[in-house]
């Protein structure tokens, strides 16, 4: 299958191929300069191009390259041969009418479409480009931040290539084959990271590319005071090859701190916008629900991804509590689970699991996603909450009818299940992987192909124990006012209010429509002919003017249902304040909601003080009907549960066959509005003055290359790109290092320690020696010490006294004893969590649950007294 990255225009079908054909032009330079501000991104992209001709023009040459799913296009232009055209926001039929017709005309034009069918691939189309002309498009985009949860920081991603996908590709792509693809120097990336007074940044680290910091500058000002709130990485090597994803991890103090800002628009008056964001530090009483692993192992699972695949499904396997249900579903062309019913965990179950995991190769064919999903929905146990873990490389094109199925089966039947998504590979695609998790009110994480993972899937198991929160709320408290005299008076706005709203549905007429004049049937001065009814919008929003009318929220929050919350995921959350809203400056934000237990619900509340911004600005407006838009675009948002105000009916149930484009118009409108790109909103740069500012030769001077019908004598040469074998990276870690000879027990501690077990029996064990020279087992000599104790660990908990453990450990069982065999097993787990304690403190997120397990087994075995003694023996021992 063909990439679809880079400059190309289209030859016509002739008799010697059948369909046209894709001819690259050669690349310049790319370059991606990104500021960082607290927990968004605002990034310019910058591609350059030329005509390779210098005695033909090129009638419309196109850009298909990927952004990061979810960020909001805010800029585009083009400049060609020093000459700029800027883009505005349109719909999207409307802007491509503007197009079409520049071009016919003779004029420079510029098109940024975002694709219907994958919310990450954009599309550059660019009209009359003169004989010998460089092309310069610039983008600017904005993005929220993610949290990564392996460094418990900042993680910002730029993609640089789309991956081949299975399924057909959109209508948008289809032009045949293509001619190679020619580039040279990859990409060149800048970040400066820029975080609030009293914040400092630790670290700043790829684990895709080598990159050269500097702490205290940016690059824009290089010559400002150094700051510990200053940052900026480069590309050690200049540039990146455009053959996998660029990572950055910004690890900074206090970038988790709930925070809400407030932004005055600058140019729509009294217009507002508001975003609240944190990373939740809370502990809930954990559940014990039925938990589904589906696993991609379709054939674009290279080697490197089903070792990725297979070392996390062990890591969730063995971090599994006692009391769940678990199953495993395989899927690609086809698709078959381990069991026909989830089963309870057990030894024999984790056994049989683990087993089968060991046997995964990707030999199931193709990604057909739709199917497995549905089938793990439908054999759930309806008595259970359901978590559903989907590890992926999210490649494929066609995802619309897998949201909008999630949509229905949890958001609108409310039933307790979530979808999280593990994203493996180096070109995974982001709007699957997220988009499946927020229609599945989980979250997403991904990890490349060099990256480690054991913490991010410790944390999104922790998650899915999790109690089901459906009810949070947000609420905006004003101050008291100026004329009141209370000073405890104060104004709360319940967002849940303003989605009930006049939808002018009812069947009675309005006083306004009473008083409206006859027509006449017979007027003389009327053309017959002339059917329309409105006049035609420079925007485009007049093809919707036939639509019944419908009253906006007066605050919009976006995402409409704050989805479930998670500790160490960041959430966040936009309110677009309309000039309607309390013209009051709002002082703090209060996020409420409810959590089930056993002894009844458990009140949650957070209350975020706001932060005003000094200067007016855009970006937290732009965010905010992003994150409405694409709502709006995946099948959810305010327009689906708003209600009429009167009668309590929805929409959707009134208007059904209309229903769809209402959605459309209101993408459209907040598109528009905020100039924002998307799916139903497209980028149009035309020229301002048709006749001024016309640089171009008139085209009927010159030819066009992609108006000439391709000959035999042009070359077949297909593009050439990197397989995926060759963007592996070895994952291989070496052994254990053997330790120096030394004794392990302190001096001064007794050569014999006694601890009481649960029965009273008392149990001795002397000093412990380190290895000297034994070498690890075959099946652990790949493997680190993390992975190997994990591997060894039994469903229950504890370890087992054995060879493989102490070699693991480095250690010799040598003069040391137990009185029961039992009691044996007691200190070789004791062992193994003074190991993951003392010696591998750095990788606690990844051992946690593992260590939480086994000392609950401790406690079962030895009692609570005993397991603290053996464990400070053990403890001083090593």
């Amino acid at each position: 299958m063909d990439h679809v990255c880079g400059f190309h225009y289209l030859l016509p079908a002739s008799v010697q191929f059948g369909q046209p054909r894709r001819f690259y032009l050669p690349q310049v330079q790319l370059k991606a300069h990104t500021t960082i501000l607290s927990s968004t991104s605002r990034t310019t992209l910058e591609q350059i191009f030329i005509n390779p001709s210098s005695a033909k023009g090129i009638k419309e040459v196109r850009y298909t390259f990927p952004l990061y799913d979810g960020v909001s296009v805010v800029g585009f232009s083009c400049r060609i041969d020093g000459r700029t055209i800027k883009g505005v926001v349109k719909e999207k039929e409307r802007a491509r009418a503007d197009f079409k017709e520049a071009v016919e005309r003779g004029e420079t034009a510029g098109l940024l479409e975002q694709l219907p069918d994958a919310s990450d691939v954009f599309t550059t189309t660019v009209g009359n480009v003169p004989p010998g002309a460089s092309i310069i498009v610039e983008i600017t985009y904005l993005g929220e931040l993610k949290h990564d949860a392996e460094v418990d920081g900042l993680r910002f991603t730029i993609p640089t290539a789309i991956s081949p996908r299975y399924g057909s590709l959109p209508g948008e792509l289809c032009g045949g084959s293509a001619t190679t693809a020619q580039g040279r120097g990859g990409m060149q990336i800048t970040v400066d990271a820029m975080l609030e007074n009293g914040s400092f940044i630790r670290e700043m680290r790829s684990p895709s590319h080598p990159i050269a910091v500097t702490m205290g500058n940016i690059s824009t000002a290089k010559d400002d005071d150094p700051a510990m709130n200053k940052a900026s990485a480069t590309l050690s090597l200049g540039s990146a090859e455009l053959d996998k994803d660029f990572v950055l991890q910004v690890v900074a103090k206090d970038t988790a701190t709930p925070r809400a800002i407030l932004e005055t628009h600058p140019t729509i008056a009294h217009q507002r916008a508001l975003m609240a964001t944190l990373v939740p530090k809370f502990s809930l009483p954990p559940a014990r629900p039925e938990i589904v692993f589906i696993c991609d192992r379709s054939g674009s699972m290279d080697t490197g991804k089903i070792r990725t695949l297979v070392s996390a499904l062990k890591v969730f396997l063995k971090s599994l509590p006692v009391g769940v249900k678990f199953n495993i579903c395989s899927f690609g062309s086809h698709h078959d689970f381990l069991w026909p019913k989830s089963k309870s965990y057990s030894q024999s179950a984790l056994d049989e699991a683990i087993k089968h995991v060991e046997s995964f190769s990707s030999n199931y064919g193709g990604t057909e996603m739709f199917a497995p999903i549905k089938d793990t929905l439908e054999r759930r146990y309806k008595d259970m909450e359901l978590e559903v873990f989907l590890v992926t490389d999210g490649q494929i094109w066609h995802q619309q009818e897998l949201f909008q199925y999630l949509n229905q089966e949890i958001g609108g039947t409310g039933a307790p299940i979530r979808v999280f998504t593990l994203g493996i590979g180096d070109g995974v695609s982001h709007s699957l992987i997220e988009g499946i998790a927020r229609a599945g009110h989980g979250f997403s994480q991904a990890v490349g192909e060099s990256e480690r993972l054991d913490t991010k899937v410790v944390r999104m198991l922790k998650a899915a124990l999790t109690p089901h929160v459906k009810d949070y709320t947000l609420e905006v408290k004003y101050g008291a006012e100026a004329n009141t005299g209370s000073d405890d008076f104060e104004v709360i706005e319940k967002v849940a209010d303003s989605l009930r709203i006049h939808l002018n549905f009812s069947e009675k007429a309005t006083e306004k429509e009473k008083t409206i004049k006859p027509m006449s049937l017979f007027d003389t001065s009327a053309d017959a002919d002339d059917s329309s009814t409105t006049k035609p919008s420079t925007d485009g929003q007049d093809r919707y003017a036939h639509l019944p009318t419908i009253a906006t929220p007066k605050l919009l929050q976006a995402p409409n249902v704050i989805p479930p919350l998670f500790p160490f995921t960041r959430a966040t959350v936009y309110l677009l304040l309309s000039p309607e809203t309390n013209p009051q400056t709002p002082t703090s934000v209060m996020l409420r909601g409810t959590c089930p237990s056993a002894n009844g619900d458990i009140p949650l509340e957070l209350e975020i003080p706001v932060q005003v911004l000094d200067k007016p600005g855009e970006t937290i407006h732009q965010l905010a009907a992003k994150k409405a838009v694409g709502e709006l675009e995946e099948g959810r948002g305010w327009i689906f549960s708003a209600k009429d105000e009167t009668t309590g009916k929805l929409p959707k149930d009134v208007r059904e066959g209309r229903f769809g484009d209402m959605v459309e118009r209101e993408a459209v409108r907040l598109g528009v509005q905020f100039q924002i790109g998307g799916k139903w909103c497209s980028f149009v740069a035309l020229e301002e003055n048709d006749k001024e500012n016309t640089a171009m030769k008139d085209s009927e001077e010159y030819a066009f290359l992609d108006e000439e019908t391709l000959g035999v004598e042009m070359s077949e040469t297909r593009p050439q790109y990197p397989t995926l074998d060759t963007l592996m990276m070895s994952r291989s870690s070496p052994a254990p290092k053997k330790k120096k000879m030394m004794n392990l027990a302190r001096k001064s501690a007794p050569s014999a320690v006694n601890f009481n077990s649960a029965s009273g029996t008392p149990i001795m064990f002397d000093r412990l020696r380190p290895s000297a020279a034994i070498p690890p087992p075959p099946q652990l000599h790949t493997q680190n010490p993390l992975d190997a104790l994990i591997a060894l660990q039994t469903f229950e908990g504890s370890w087992s006294w054995s060879g493989e453990l102490f070699r693991v450990l480095a250690l010799r069982d040598t003069n040391t004893r137990a009185e029961e065999t039992r009691y044996k097993n007691a200190v070789a787990t004791a062992l193994a969590v003074a190991y993951f304690e003392q010696k591998l403190v750095g990788e606690k997120e990844a051992w946690e649950l593992v260590v939480e397990k086994a000392r609950g087994w401790l406690e079962e075995k030895v009692g609570k007294e005993g397991m603290d003694t053996l464990m400070k023996a053990v403890e001083e021992a090593l």
